[in-house]
């Protein structure tokens, strides 16, 4: 009891009000271990930098805002030439496995382009921020193809939900698929607090409603999920993050068996909606939006290896937009699989 306590008095607790939440009100939580344990990891790294970045852009002009990752982006592109450089080494193994499915890369190219395509990233949210929603509207592509696809869906079914991998793009594109059909994008808020309000500033300036899930009543927010679900809108949710709980659904990827958290699938059967995978190409600042074929099903394994495939062979095809090339969790997964092949 009295450690539950003194957890409880080690939580700061914000209530944030934004009109991009769908609930317009989020109360977000930060607990003594939220900026990480070890000195030097992505999250520390990110609680500290993150701040920083958000903080410079408010308050100097753009061209120095924008040096500090300049100058990351320069050590990181030298950082190449070190042979246990782990991004180099993710880049190195999924070129073997991509080569398996007829892919020729080079991890050279690869590595260059996941820098270009990571800068093309700030540089989105930069100037979104200085010069406002117009400045980048033609930065994202939708086809009127998958325009129309998503709008009939929704006429039909009443309700959709898009399965998103963690690509740079992903988030950035969810005012231009508000703009095509009526969407909200169900986001995990960062560990901190001071990143989560910086997030909702951003959603708030292009226009994107939103709902955070991180630290939330799990009932609650799955009847606010059906409720959206029921209301002629589609859902938006990032679904590629690896999972070892008991509660994973082990589906084929990379050739391997990966585990895979079935919370948006189990809703999607639950509710006869379709599921439509989709992923994001960035070149640079430029992002083009695919969707792939929706899928209905009660069989959430089914749903679920669905959106994987459609996911690996967006990642084989264009790996240098999938984000995640930088996670621990996924180099070990292609470390792995690699390993399998040679």
């Amino acid at each position: 009891m009295d450690k539950q306590k003194s957890n409880q008095q080690n939580i700061h607790r914000e209530l944030i009000r934004s009109p991009s939440l769908y609930l317009k009100e989020f109360e977000a939580k930060e607990d003594a271990g939220s900026r990480g344990n070890r000195l030097i990891s992505g999250t520390r790294v990110k609680s500290v930098v993150m701040p920083i970045l958000y903080w410079l852009l408010k308050h100097v002009p753009l061209v120095i805002a924008k040096a500090p990752v300049r100058l990351l982006m320069m050590v990181m592109q030298i950082l190449y030439w070190w042979p246990k450089n782990p991004l180099r080494l993710s880049c190195e193994n999924l070129c073997i496995i991509a080569q398996r499915a007829g892919h020729n890369h080079h991890s050279k190219v690869i590595y260059q382009q996941f820098l270009t395509n990571a800068f093309g990233t700030v540089e989105n949210y930069f100037h979104l921020y200085t010069h406002g929603l117009a400045s980048v509207q033609d930065r994202v592509h939708l086809s009127n193809a998958d325009n129309e696809k998503m709008n009939k869906l929704l006429k039909k079914y009443g309700g959709a939900l898009i399965a998103v991998p963690h690509n740079f793009g992903s988030a950035f594109s969810g005012f231009k698929m508000g703009q095509a059909f009526p969407m909200v994008l169900v986001t995990r808020n960062s560990s901190t607090i001071d990143r989560t309000k910086a997030a909702i500033d951003f959603f708030e300036r292009m226009g994107v409603t939103i709902v955070m899930v991180r630290g939330g009543n799990f009932f609650e927010l799955t009847r606010t999920l059906f409720s959206i679900l029921k209301s002629d809108k589609a859902i938006g949710v990032t679904v590629d993050s690896f999972d070892r709980s008991e509660s994973r659904v082990e589906v084929d990827m990379f050739g391997s068996k990966i585990g895979f958290n079935p919370w948006a699938a189990k809703i999607a059967a639950r509710l006869d909606i379709p599921l439509v995978p989709s992923y994001f190409i960035s070149q640079g600042k430029q992002i083009s939006i695919e969707f792939g074929t929706s899928l209905i099903s009660k069989n959430v394994e089914e749903l679920v290896q669905h959106y994987v495939q459609y996911f690996e062979r967006g990642i084989l095809k264009n790996p240098a937009s999938w984000a995640f090339l930088a996670d621990r969790r996924c180099a070990k997964v292609l470390r792995e699989a690699s390993q399998k092949i040679t």
